[in-house]
């Protein structure tokens, strides 16, 4: 296997990897693949993202603008009839003529890794055409989130959960963030276990540090004293499958059941205007305006002040593949409860960096957010384990085994193809 650099092309189609999490369709993806680009740059690559840009003003003609973010790692991002204000749902039929652009202006690259099914769809044209080997990463899946949603939340549609079979089949490689994706990925789409490879997502310690010890929570009065409320925090898209409304319903049950515990919200992140004003109407009815905050998706720096600030990060999401936040608030030494479910049973270690609900019942979630808020000890307990545990997750060691699959797939395709020579790079 060849430790020489390579030339990679990230697809993103669907979100751009430079826009704010929890806002729009971004989220915990649009994380990993920036920060993915970055740490393979560090390590000697040079990488190429690719995006749609359906931004309101852009473009109606078809095109490509290459925009550089430092040495070693552009944006391109592709305009096309169509795209301009175009939803989710619209995208599906724009993956050929979005391979198109990327086809006639694009450099030919050692490899496409693309990034969710519509990037997938795109990036397999590619990758034929190329002739360079496919790397998957899903990030989430139709089948998996329908097996967790609930009917009136809107399940995924059939034909993408057909489209991710064919991309799983097709691609030489497919990463995935633990070993909960990776038997998913068998017994659900019946992926072949010899091309799937578990890589934890890292987190951006620079960013995401516990306090100082002069700041540290255990100073002043207990949380969920009376002079102290318990401060929970929520991070995320708002929207039914991320939870945000099980935790208003708990924090209902809380001022019902311990009315002496006091408890705070603060919920940060976009959704769209429907579901948004129906999680503030829920607020008001249940007279829970002193108790529960809004703001908008911050950038990361922000975000961990924000989770130091916190004595709990709640990720009461239906279904996640991993749940950055939930590490990014571990790094910041705040314990984490979160859905016992897929890949948040590894983000969070139960009993000792936080704790997983079993289910998400507002009950549930009101008796295990008493049981930190009456247990000052357990909380710097967790919050201690939480930090020793996330500086064992840098985004270098998840670039490096990243690199590792390129290249093993990238000599698999050049012996398929009759050659081991490198091939030039095309710039057109």
């Amino acid at each position: 296997m060849s430790d020489a650099p390579l030339h990679v092309l990230l697809i993103s189609l669907h979100t751009s990897p430079l826009e704010q999490p929890g806002s729009g369709d971004a989220g915990g993806m649009n994380v990993y693949v920036r920060q993915l680009a970055g740490a393979l740059v560090d390590a000697g690559h040079t990488v190429d993202m690719a995006t749609l840009d359906r931004d309101p003003g852009a473009p109606r003609t078809a095109g490509m603008r290459a925009s550089r973010i430092r040495a070693g790692l552009r944006l391109l991002t592709v305009s096309l009839p169509g795209a301009a204000g175009a939803v989710k749902e619209d995208l599906p039929g724009l993956t050929g003529a979005f391979a198109e652009v990327l086809r006639a202006e694009a450099p030919r690259p050692d490899v496409v890794h693309a990034h969710y099914w519509l990037s997938g769809a795109a990036g397999r044209e590619l990758a034929d055409d190329w002739r360079v080997p496919l790397v998957l990463t899903l990030h989430t899946t139709a089948l998996g989130k329908n097996l967790r949603t609930r009917a009136d939340e809107g399940l995924e549609p059939a034909a993408r959960a057909e489209a991710e079979a064919e991309l799983i089949a097709r691609a030489e490689a497919t990463v995935v963030n633990t070993r909960t994706e990776a038997l998913q990925m068998v017994e659900l789409y019946d992926a072949d276990p010899a091309r799937l490879t578990v890589i934890t997502p890292g987190v951006d310690l620079s960013a995401f540090s516990p306090p100082e010890p002069g700041a540290s929570r255990r100073h002043g009065p207990r949380p969920g004293s009376p002079g102290r409320p318990l401060r929970v925090l929520f991070a995320g898209r708002l929207q039914a499958l991320k939870g945000p409304h099980v935790l208003v319903d708990a924090l209902a049950r809380i001022r019902a059941d311990a009315p002496g515990v006091p408890v705070e919200l603060e919920i940060v992140g976009v959704g769209t205007r429907r579901f948004t004003a129906g999680l503030q109407q829920q607020v008001h009815e249940l007279g829970l305006a002193d108790a529960v905050g809004f703001g908008p998706a911050l950038p990361a720096q922000q975000l961990a002040e924000r989770m130091r600030r916190a004595d709990v990060v709640a990720v009461p999401s239906s279904s996640e593949t991993f749940g950055l936040v939930a590490l990014e608030a571990q790094a910041c030494g705040t314990p984490v409860l979160a859905t016992d479910v897929d890949g948040l049973r590894t983000a969070v270690l139960d009993g000792v960096t936080g704790r997983l609900v079993p289910d998400r019942d507002p009950a549930s979630w009101a008796h295990a957010l008493l049981g930190l808020g009456r247990d000052p000890e357990t909380l710097a307990r967790m919050g201690a384990a939480a930090a020793r545990r996330a500086r064992e997750h840098s985004w270098e060691r998840t670039a490096l085994a990243t690199a590792e699959v390129y290249a093993r797939v990238r000599d698999r395709v050049r012996v398929r193809h009759g050659s081991r020579r490198r091939v030039p790079t095309l710039e057109r």
